[in-house]
């Protein structure tokens, strides 16, 4: 090759490549500057919201989990869309593109689409909050965090449980902490000739009871009459967060007032946590 075609193709390239790089490196730089800058600037508005909702005692802890979310999800689309346009790519176009692929995205990802609005609507409708113990779809725990795509539980025995929104949204959900007390019913079963002792035995052993609610007032009646038996019923409303504690304690304390009282444990046929029936008045109590 003629040395002096390959020294001109050299001086050439260098040329186009010192042009190429004084039109492009400002933008690169500028698109550097706009990530960082967002990045920094998205880890700052997260970090000060956490700070106002731990601080503030208005702030709903539900919402911080998802505003976060919004935050980072919402400055990762407008750094990108910035960084696309510094370089001189048409977002416009893209747009009409990501529009048409987030549309086949959607009808493939029914199932998560599903979940976010199940999270927008337990957001709206509140049936429940962090902290509160509830039981929905053979789940149960305490909630820990609630999401867009999901909830966060905590179960009785200490496992973490991820729950996709939708499976909690599309069925009937029990709050047990809610409303901050609950009823707790037990059935004692005693010979008859045991009734008159053990009831004076059972208040006794309500008496004084740390947890027990003085209303509604706690009740002991008759519910049934057997073949040399007697069922007495006892109801007490307790706080929600004494009611485990109370539902292990109220059985032994009952028994050890019966027979502390001098009632034989043969003439104890039967202490149980029970439902109260459905007819019972006890069920319309207003809370």
């Amino acid at each position: 090759m003629d040395p002096t075609l390959a020294v001109a193709r050299v001086n050439s390239f260098a040329a186009i490549s010192w042009a190429w790089a004084v039109t492009f490196a400002p933008r690169v730089l500028a698109a550097v500057i706009i990530i960082v800058g967002g990045l920094l600037l998205s880890y700052w508005l997260r970090r000060m919201v956490r700070g106002f909702a731990t601080r503030s005692r208005r702030f709903d802890p539900t919402l911080e989990p998802v505003l976060l979310a919004a935050i980072r999800y919402s400055f990762i689309i407008l750094i990108a869309l910035l960084v696309l346009n510094q370089l001189g790519i048409q977002t416009t176009s893209l747009l009409a593109v990501l529009g048409a692929a987030g549309l086949a995205i959607g009808l493939a990802l029914q199932g998560t689409l599903s979940n976010i609005a199940a999270g927008i609507m337990l957001l709206w409708l509140r049936p429940f909050r962090i902290g509160d113990y509830i039981e929905v779809n053979h789940i149960s725990g305490r909630v820990e965090e609630t999401g867009l795509f999901a909830c966060v539980i905590r179960t009785y025995d200490g496992a973490r449980l991820f729950a996709p929104n939708s499976t909690i949204w599309n069925f009937a959900l029990r709050n047990d902490t809610a409303t901050g007390r609950r009823l707790l019913a037990l059935g004692i079963t005693l010979a008859n000739e045991a009734e008159a002792p053990g009831r004076t035995a059972i208040e006794a052993a309500m008496k004084g009871l740390p947890g027990i609610l003085d209303n509604p007032a706690p009740e002991i009646f008759l519910d049934s009459v057997g073949t040399g038996s007697v069922t007495l019923t006892c109801q007490l409303w307790t706080r929600s967060t004494d009611y485990g504690q109370m539902q292990r304690e109220i059985a032994a304390r009952i028994r050890a007032q019966l027979t502390a009282a001098g009632i034989a444990p043969a003439d104890i046929l039967g202490i149980a946590r029970i439902a109260p029936d459905p007819a019972d008045p006890i069920r319309f109590v207003d809370l």
